[in-house]
């Protein structure tokens, strides 16, 4: 990815866990780890019906942005596809409850 110079720099400042891209067509955007305090920004305006799932991916996106194509966050389009994609970020840890 040359298009982000610094992106080694970022992976090391991370590591051991990954970054993620989403690309949406020929835009890019790179975004860290998800953490707690992402996820509780998320889930609070996920439950606000005055807020709902575009605002609180709207927080996530932008709580978790590194670098990127500023197209994917302003335009209409580019964000309903990333939209889907940064639900797959908040999915991608799995646990499970059990009471016994």
């Amino acid at each position: 990815m040359s298009r982000f110079p610094n992106l080694e720099d970022l992976r090391k400042q991370y590591a051991p866990r990954q970054l993620s891209v989403i690309e949406v067509e020929d835009k890019v955007v790179v975004l860290a780890p998800i953490n707690a305090n992402a996820i509780s920004n998320y889930s609070v305006a996920l439950v606000d019906p005055e807020r709902g799932m575009e605002v609180a991916t709207r927080f996530l996106l932008e709580d978790l942005w590194l670098a990127g194509d500023n197209e994917i966050r302003d335009d209409e389009d580019y964000f309903i596809a990333a939209m889907l994609q940064v639900q797959n970020i908040v999915q991608t840890k799995n646990s499970s409850f059990t009471k016994l």
